[in-house]
């Protein structure tokens, strides 16, 4: 028996999307609620590839549909239309090192800033309990439309390891306080363990016991082991190129001994008798260490650094290299940061504090200044090296109130320029704020590209991002949780920052009332 098929004009309902297919104006969709990109040209972040004149359709912070050139978009109803005719939409840029949370609860907030600069999630790099239940809250309320902020995406712990005063950590001198120490924070919710300066004994007890609790270990390396043997013991990600002397040391033609100088007293390198390897002030560069971080340079072999990033891709060892904290740190006398007009985006005490930090620097004899200048132009050849050897790159900033003039949100388009500067693509960069980051958190069903199913949380920019990545900085919009920022609001809410800051009295934002900051 033959059944007939009778055509007839037929509407489909899905979510906030309406089929509508046929008619003599070719096929088009009803759209009746929630967002609608229009006539976009959306970046593949795979590949840079792009597909000019789509329509990105978003409800419930999801993007439902990326529509075709060629079909017709009517936005109806409650709907929104934006017009992104000549505009680039690509996915929400990721920090993946920030400190943040220390100011969550600071007036005025620094979210404006992040949303501002198309920053829709951040990666948090230092935690406790307490903490960690804050971030958990502000994610509920930013899901809920309370509060506009980025989503806190992971967090560890407290720091476990030594830091130079007056912040303090967990200091974990043996295996089993170092084992029982993960298992404490992963108990209350850590998503990670941060390590600063562990000692060797400690630190192969917390790689194994994160292991052993499915969570990472990453963070500052340890003097007392190296940047490859960490990686073969399963460290996840390091931190500012291993800050210290970090990973260089890995390649230098002299490591042995220069590593043996390092382990010095608990006092002064060089002096013998500190075999755990706790170098005080490993981040800070001093005068006192010049010396070895000019031994790093003058000894430094490619072959030995290609052989570190070839066991970094082999592990799949990650490597959040925050060049602009590199950068401010060894020229953090510099006027240009000194006179950075984003500065009004920065309390009155915390300016008070890089001031201060720029006067104690500007006194170092002038040929550890040189040397440590120095030595940041070689480490910025590292994210390139890494990169032609299949190591894993994040972009980070920092982004923190007691790192100098790393000004939050703004911070990490710096980094994309000194990334540029490294010898990275434009798409490169894009990936390692977008792509890669998705992967690292293994979201990638979820982020990292702009594709139906996934999180509504986007950048409209005015310029193609994979031919320049000074594009990266021109926004048009951002779309946060499928709510979506025209220019001039993200404009007014940087200068309702601005305005609060300049209003604000230098005592009511002192060191009470402002978090220490450990990186």
């Amino acid at each position: 028996m033959k059944k007939r098929l009778i055509a007839t004009a037929v509407t489909v309902a899905v979510g906030a999307v309406l089929y509508a297919c046929g008619g003599t104006n070719g096929p088009s969709i009803d759209v009746t609620q929630g967002t609608v990109l229009q006539n976009a040209t959306v970046v593949n972040t795979r590949d840079g590839s792009l597909a000019a004149g789509v329509a990105v359709v978003v409800d419930g912070g999801i993007i439902k549909q990326v529509v075709s050139a060629g079909v017709t978009v009517n936005v109806r109803g409650t709907a929104q239309s934006v017009d992104a005719t000549g505009k680039f939409v690509v996915p929400g840029y990721l920090d993946m090192h920030t400190h943040a949370i220390d100011a969550v609860d600071l007036q005025p907030t620094n979210w404006p800033l992040f949303i501002a600069n198309g920053i829709t999630g951040i990666r948090e790099m230092r935690g406790s309990s307490d903490l960690i239940a804050r971030a958990k809250k502000l994610n509920a309320d930013s899901a809920a439309g309370a509060v506009d902020a980025p989503e806190v995406l992971m967090m560890p712990g407290e720091i476990i390891g030594q830091i130079p005063a007056p912040a303090t950590a967990l200091i974990a001198t043996n295996a089993a306080a170092a084992t029982a120490e993960v298992q404490k924070q992963k108990a209350y919710g850590a998503n990670f363990i941060k390590m600063f300066n562990v000692n060797r004994e400690a630190s192969l007890a917390i790689l194994a016991e994160a292991k052993n609790q499915g969570i990472s270990a990453a963070g500052h390396l340890s003097t007392a082991l190296s940047a490859t043997e960490s990686s073969n013991a399963g460290w996840k990600a390091i931190e500012h190129l291993g800050s210290g002397v970090g990973v260089l040391l890995d390649c230098a033609g002299d490591e042995a001994a220069i590593r043996t100088l390092l382990l010095g007293s608990a006092t002064t390198p060089g002096t013998g008798g500190n075999p755990n390897g706790l170098l005080p002030a490993t981040w800070s560069a001093t005068p006192v260490t010049a010396p070895l971080y000019q031994r790093v340079l003058d000894s430094y072999s490619d072959p030995k650094c290609n052989s570190m990033a070839q066991t970094f891709a082999t592990n799949t060892t990650w490597n959040v290299p925050t060049l602009i904290r590199l950068r401010t740190q060894h020229f953090v006398d510099s006027a240009a940061y000194r006179t950075d007009p984003n500065l009004i985006y920065v309390s009155k005490a915390t300016r008070a504090s890089w001031e201060a930090s720029a006067v104690a620097r500007a006194a170092f004899p002038s040929t550890a200044l040189a040397t440590f200048q120095q030595y940041y132009a070689l480490q910025q050849t590292i994210p390139k090296l890494m990169k032609k050897n299949g190591a894993k790159l994040l972009a980070g900033s920092d982004t923190a109130l007691q790192a100098p003039w790393v000004i939050p949100g703004f911070s990490l388009h710096q980094e994309f320029a000194l990334l540029a500067a490294s010898g990275l693509s434009p798409l490169e960069i894009l990936q390692m704020t977008t792509l890669n980051g998705a992967e690292f958190l293994n979201r990638q069903s979820t982020m990292g590209t702009v594709e139906s199913g996934k999180n509504a949380d986007l950048v409209v920019l005015d310029a193609n991002p994979v031919i320049d990545v000074a594009n990266m900085s021109k926004i048009a919009g951002v779309m946060l949780k499928g709510k979506y920022f025209a220019k001039a609001a993200l404009d007014k809410q940087k200068a309702d920052v601005a305005a609060a800051y300049a209003n604000q009295l230098l005592a009511t934002t002192g060191p009470a009332q402002e978090a220490a900051h450990i990186d």
